[in-house]
């Protein structure tokens, strides 16, 4: 049973793009404004009228949308797209670009290491993809989901299936030894990219990279890797429960991609973190 093949409901990939970015900007918002501004005596605002922590909770209830659609549409363009390279590439380099303006706006006082969300899809990304790729080479790749085109076999230009199939030696061509040879290095590079996310402070953490890794594995059935992945970061963070909402969308994704602008989103990002921090600087001066 292939994923796309599931039409859950009428949302593309574009519409669910933009109401994440919606429900980011207002998490984004609650938490610059309620939780780090400060007034003249150093308390939070949200603790300085009667239903500040009402807003609080509305605001970062709304955005815990926002992370599970970006992880799905990290699985997404990892299976689409044409140049993982390149992929990789505009990932790291907005990353880096959103790095400082994430500080500002969420951790102006910390003195821990911290590295924002795009770091986090980033490190996922490399995780499924080293996945993929030992799948490939030691031929146990049937269960995961093929690098996909958007075309069909009937249209110009159909890709077909790209998963990697390479040469093993005969000696270790038996089913349960290319699964183990599979999952060793295969569970190292996870603990390894986890390691990573947890000791440089990426958003959400190891947390965020083992969701992307689930919605991966489990691509070709939907609700089992909505199930899953809803499942791991409630344990991992009890106030993503309210994660179900981005979950939702996914369930009603309709496996088409919509009018979208791929590069609104990294401008986007790093964009709003500068306008909210400056509009705080100028209000609040912290």
């Amino acid at each position: 049973m292939i994923y796309q093949q599931i039409s859950k409901g009428g949302i593309d990939a574009g519409v669910m793009k933009r109401i994440a970015i919606i429900a980011m900007f207002i998490d984004h918002m609650t938490l610059c404004f309620l939780e780090v501004a400060r007034d003249s005596q150093g308390h939070m605002i949200m603790n300085t009228f009667a239903a500040g922590k009402t807003l609080d909770s509305i605001g970062r209830g709304i955005g815990r949308l926002a992370f599970p659609v970006f992880c799905f549409l990290i699985v997404e363009g990892f299976l689409y797209t044409k140049n993982r390279w390149k992929y990789l590439l505009r990932l790291l380099v907005f990353a880096a670009v959103s790095q400082v303006p994430f500080c500002l706006l969420v951790f102006p006082r910390s003195q821990r290491r911290h590295a924002d969300t795009i770091f986090t899809l980033a490190a996922g990304y490399i995780l499924i993809w080293i996945v993929e790729t030992l799948a490939g080479y030691f031929k146990v790749n049937d269960f995961l989901p093929a690098r996909r085109s958007r075309y069909t076999e009937a249209d110009e230009g159909y890709e077909g299936d790209k998963r990697a199939v390479l040469t093993l030696p005969a000696r270790l061509d038996r089913k349960w030894v290319r699964a183990v040879l599979f999952l060793i290095p295969s569970m190292a590079a996870g603990f390894g990219i986890c390691w990573l996310a947890k000791w440089f402070g990426f958003d959400y953490s190891y947390g965020g990279v083992i969701c992307i890794l689930l919605l991966y594995l489990l691509y070709r059935y939907r609700e089992y890797s909505i199930g899953a992945a809803w499942a791991w970061l409630t344990n991992y963070n009890h106030n993503e429960l309210l994660a179900i909402t981005g979950f939702w969308l996914i369930w009603c994704y309709n496996g088409k991609r919509g009018k979208q602008n791929k590069y609104f989103f990294y401008l986007f990002y790093p964009g709003h973190l500068i306008l909210l921090y400056l509009i705080r600087k100028a209000i609040f001066g912290t």
